[in-house]
């Protein structure tokens, strides 16, 4: 017989026994609480799948999980992280159908204060190979089906050099999934590396199992393709791309560009797509498009004390002449009081000023605002806003004027207001205000927005014209907004022709065939909308082609910079390392596939190396070409960076001497008012009397520093660099 105490302790060991017997056994199926159903993958199965991909580092003791199934499939989610202060985690996600990993995110913990400079451990090239590897380990099948999607041009790609960074450099890879050789859109491996440590920090598995594509059969060829856009493609306008907050004296230029809203055409049919009807999602992108980061900053209102100092020494006109100039133009109505006055930028017209005039009812119901010319008192501006019931903004607007009669409206104002102007226009496009989403039918616009471009000598001028909206409903005109800039426009003469324009634009944007979505900015979709076989275009579709010199240029009109992966001169060469690293960072190129290893540096050459290697990010990287383009631009910034003293004295064509080289690598490590300092130097050269005096500190830092070692115990301060040398001292300038 058991005492009490015995049989207590005998329920204990048979309840702990049990216990351990349920934790030991193996759990071939799990219940999906919400469903019933069956996970065809256990916990522990998911576990150890995840643990063989991926090694979970000592320090992640911390475990958790999760579970979640849908229309998809079931999942698990789990997640190991570090108890230290540094919060290192790793997450996986699992399916529990089928045991694949789908996801994978790794953070080993940065401590904070860490910091990186200097070209990484790994180039794109090794980690595109650790990319390559993985996703062909965990999706041997899938992986066959893709190829490396094209880099974006405009991916984001910090430079390597001294400038600190907070976070080590990743390469990101996308492998496209293929149907009959075409990319299936949002289908596809994305893994990316850390490019310091060579680790696999995250991989994602986007494929649709339920995949249904229209037949190919029929579609236009490339050839048809190429056709359409040669025709329909680039228009030939005038733009400017100059500083927009005062008069630089520079001009609009001619150049051509894609027509706006970009090119897709439907490879079935053979029609272009409208992009004010649909939009679609692409694999990678060129960006946005439109004015320049620099000249998008929101420039601060003038105080009073500002703006009374403007009126004063620029002729501006008072705050109350140009409250008269816009009331003599647009009738207010009843009730208005002015509510605000402010003086800004006019950013159509470099340098100009813009009065601002803000009206309201007494309930703030109704809101005007009107717009001047400060220097002139032209009328520019009226946007006209009443506050919608909110129950009557929800239904479906009732259109009583049609896009027609709107446009005879829209143009019947110009003509009153700027009769002159309006006969100089032409006709862009229509923008069509979305009401609420229509299930079906036509598109019930609230409003129609009308486009009219200034065209001077022929050819259309897009930052200047005519913006007029017209209410659908009532027949109002709600907004109207003059753009015009009295200035300079050269003649179109010795225009590239348009096929040559679309030579030179299509070879570096391709037309590329793929299946996508397109969806409907007029209907809601019932779920997710069928894939479409488009061309579009590859790359960065916004690019430039200069009109005159046939020069591809970027947004902001700067030279085209390409990363070039390798030249047809450098095989060999002892600079070849350096120079790719350089290519590969996007801080040097080459003419024509050429280096021109062994030739002279050129202090425009040089100069650009440094800006682009020493600007960090904070500007677009800019070649200098063999023919001199590029350097004013160049110049600009060496001197704001502190790299070079002024212009006086430094010849851009003339080879670069290693005295001269020291100076502007001197000055672009920061150490430049130091070396000025050269009573504090001792140069240990033999020609050390070669070098004058005052530049004593920047020949002794240089060969200090390992930039410019002595070569025989010599600084020799005359001799020239060449190109691969260059390349050579400034690795050796950016590695830590």
């Amino acid at each position: 017989m058991f005492s009490a105490v015995s049989r207590f302790t005998f329920l204990v060991v048979v309840l702990l026994l049990c216990a351990g017997l349920f934790l030991a056994a193996p759990h071939p199926a799990w219940a999906d609480p919400g469903s019933g159903a069956k996970a065809k993958v256990s916990l522990e199965e998911a576990i150890g799948i995840a643990k063989d991909a991926f090694t979970v580092p000592a320090g992640f003791q911390q475990f958790r999980s999760g579970y979640h199934s849908g229309e998809e499939g079931a999942v698990w989610n789990l997640h190991w992280s570090d108890e230290g202060p540094f919060g290192g985690n790793l997450r996986v996600s699992v399916s529990a159908d089928s045991g694949e990993i789908l996801d994978m995110y790794y953070y080993p913990g940065i401590p904070p204060g860490t910091k990186y400079t200097g070209f990484p451990k790994y180039s794109r090239e090794a980690a595109q190979a650790i990319a390559e590897k993985t996703a062909r380990r965990l999706q041997p099948e899938r992986f066959r089906q893709t190829r490396l999607a094209p880099e974006s041009p405009d991916a984001f790609r910090p430079l390597p050099g001294p400038l600190v960074r907070d976070r080590p450099i990743t390469y990101h890879f996308h492998f496209q999934r293929l149907k009959d050789g075409i990319p299936v859109v949002g289908n596809g491996i994305t893994v990316e590396v850390n490019g310091e440590t060579g680790d696999v920090q995250r991989f994602s598995l986007s494929w649709d199992r339920k995949l249904e594509l229209p037949a190919g059969a029929g579609r236009i060829g490339f050839d048809r393709a190429r056709e359409i856009f040669n025709r329909d493609g680039l228009e030939l306008v005038y733009v400017y791309t100059g500083p927009r907050d005062r008069d630089a004296g520079e001009c609009p230029y001619p150049v051509y560009r894609v027509r706006d809203g970009g090119f897709v055409l439907d490879a079935l049919t053979g029609e272009l797509i409208d992009p004010e009807d649909y939009y679609l999602i692409t694999d990678g992108g060129a960006g946005e498009t439109g004015m320049p980061r620099e000249q998008q900053r929101k420039i601060p209102d003038l105080s009073p004390a500002e703006m009374a100092a403007v009126e004063e020494t620029r002729g501006l006109l008072s705050a109350e002449a140009a409250r008269r100039a816009a009331e003599a133009a647009y009738s207010l109505p009843p009730a208005m009081r002015l509510t605000g006055t402010r003086l800004a930028h006019n950013w159509n017209v470099p340098g100009g000023k813009i009065w601002h005039l803000d009206y309201a009812d007494e309930g703030g119901k109704t809101r005007v605002s009107l717009a001047v010319d400060a220097r002139t008192g032209e009328f520019l501006r009226f946007s006209v806003y009443r506050e919608p019931d909110r129950k009557d903004y929800l239904e479906a607007p009732v259109v009583n004027v049609s896009e027609g009669e709107a446009r005879k409206k829209a143009e019947a104002l110009m003509r009153k207001l700027q009769p002159e102007k309006a006969g100089q226009v032409t006709f862009r496009h229509t923008r069509r205000e979305l009401g609420p989403w229509a299930e079906e039918g036509g598109p019930l616009p609230r409003a129609y927005t009308f486009e009219f471009a200034r065209v001077v000598h022929g050819v259309p001028y897009p930052d200047n014209g005519f913006t007029v909206t017209v209410n659908a409903t009532t027949g109002e005109v709600t907004h109207y907004h003059l753009k015009w800039w009295d200035t300079v426009f050269p003649e179109p003469e010795g225009i590239i022709a348009r096929d040559r324009a679309n030579e030179l634009y299509l070879a570096e944007c391709p037309l590329t065939l793929e299946y996508t979505q397109l969806y409907s900015r007029w209907v809601r979709e019932r779920g997710i909308p069928p894939y479409s076989l488009v061309y579009r275009l590859e790359g960065r579709p916004d690019i430039m082609v200069d009109a005159r010199s046939g020069r591809l240029l970027d947004r902001q009109g700067n030279p085209l910079v390409e990363r070039t992966k390798g030249f047809a001169d450098i095989a060999g060469h002892p600079a070849e390392r350096e120079i790719l690293l350089l290519a590969e960072a996007g801080i040097v190129a080459g003419d024509g596939g050429r280096f021109r290893p062994n030739d002279p540096v050129t202090g425009a050459e040089l100069l650009s190396m440094l800006v682009n290697a020493y600007g960090g990010n904070r500007y677009p990287t800019v070649p200098v070409r063999e023919d001199g383009s590029g350097y004013d631009v160049v110049l600009e910034r060496a001197i704001a960076m502190g790299i070079l003293d002024s212009r006086a004295g430094f010849d851009p064509a003339a080879p670069v001497t290693r005295l001269q080289a020291a100076r502007l690598l001197v000055n672009a490590q920061g150490y430049g008012p130091l070396a000025r300092l050269f009573t504090l130097f001792r140069l240990d050269a033999a020609d050390a009397a070669r070098v004058p005096a005052a530049e004593r500190g920047y020949a002794a830092a240089a060969a200090g520093l390992g930039l410019l070692p002595l070569e025989d115990g010599h600084f020799r301060p005359d001799s020239t660099i060449t190109r691969g040398q260059a390349a050579q001292i400034l690795v050796r300038a950016l590695s830590p």
